[in-house]
């Protein structure tokens, strides 16, 4: 009877054993799912999901992106009464990401979605606050969570430093910027690069670093140390957004084309000196993609109780002039 496959079905009792294990076997024959949207409407049931996510000026406006896509997953998912609550924090302060993580604990969420943020914290707070997470931006964290999405940083690094190679001459230097403050992917990456060069003794490698939220002086004090200090200098690699803050210098140098500038990310500015041909390639990370997938994730393991990947891995994507506008179109349909 329907009561009966009720009570099977919400573990209620009151079923002789061979009669619930018929009922389980067919309804793994018949591969069977709970109608979410019947159940959520006798439940009245509204799924309330936690974003944590830097402000989204910063990075040059890299976390729109991020955001852009999430208010896109919340359209599609308003239906099945999933809301999104947004804590915003700075970057560049520990004391603002704890502040955004208190203020998740004081709530009553079904699920949170963040980036790796100031990782101690992060790991500090699954101790503590015990919700489904899924942390998108680095694939590689040893936070607890039910999914983490990003790129393989490494091989993103590696690829960058082929890339070089392949755009500099023999006996080169090449400056490497790690930009401040460094997330644990965001060094990977650049150990990634250096390492590709490990065996190639031609070229030079001179590592620097800046704050990312300094500004044109400062990025260009750091431009003249760099010619300064490296003789035949013929590539410089940015470790995340900030490509453009160089490109600036190096066009206002007269250097274009001379100096090989490859960055990270499809933000206006990095796409303007693109294809200006002051910035020889970008390594596309698909933020809109990530942040999209980790909303979705989390919605399949709340809502529809179903497993999800605990690493979803995205491509990594080479940018050229050629091939930029290709990439935002794509980018737009997301």
């Amino acid at each position: 009877s329907i009561g009966t496959v009720d009570r099977v079905l919400h573990h209620r009792g009151r079923v002789r054993p061979e009669v619930e294990e018929r009922i389980r076997k067919l309804l793994k024959t018949t591969n069977y799912r709970t109608n979410v949207y019947a159940r959520n409407l006798v439940l009245g049931k509204t799924y309330r999901f936690g974003v944590v996510l830097p402000l989204e000026q910063q990075d040059s406006g890299y976390w729109q992106k991020s955001a852009e896509s999430l208010h896109r997953a919340a359209e599609s998912l308003a239906s099945h009464h999933v809301r999104l609550q947004y804590y915003h924090f700075n970057k560049f302060s520990p004391e603002s990401f704890q502040e955004a993580l208190d203020k998740v604990r004081a709530e009553s969420l079904d699920g949170l979605l963040s980036v790796p943020g100031f990782a101690d914290q992060l790991i500090q707070f699954t101790q503590t606050c015990r919700i489904p997470l899924v942390v998108f931006g680095a694939t590689a964290t040893d936070i607890p969570c039910i999914s983490c999405i990003g790129q393989d940083a490494e091989q993103s690094g590696f690829l960058a430093g082929r890339l070089m190679q392949l755009s500099v001459k023999n006996k080169a230097r090449v400056a490497v910027i790690r930009v401040l403050p460094i997330d644990e992917h965001i060094e990977v990456r650049a150990r990634g690069f250096e390492s590709f060069f490990k065996d190639n003794s031609s070229i030079g490698l001179s590592s620097y670093e800046i704050k990312g939220n300094s500004d044109h002086q400062q990025f260009g004090a750091l431009f003249r140390r760099i010619l300064k200090e490296n003789d035949h200098l013929q590539g410089i690699f940015v470790t995340n957004v900030n490509a453009h803050k160089l490109a600036v210098q190096i066009e206002e140098a007269g250097l274009a084309g001379q100096i090989h500038l490859i960055g990270y990310d499809l933000i206006d500015e990095n796409i303007h000196f693109l294809k200006q041909g002051v910035i020889d390639f970008l390594i596309n990370q698909r933020p809109e993609r990530q942040s999209y997938e980790g909303i979705m994730s989390l919605f399949r393991h709340v809502v529809l109780k179903e497993a999800v990947n605990e690493r979803l891995t995205m491509q990594i994507d080479i940018i050229v002039k050629e091939n930029v506008d290709y990439y935002q179109d794509i980018r737009e349909k997301l």
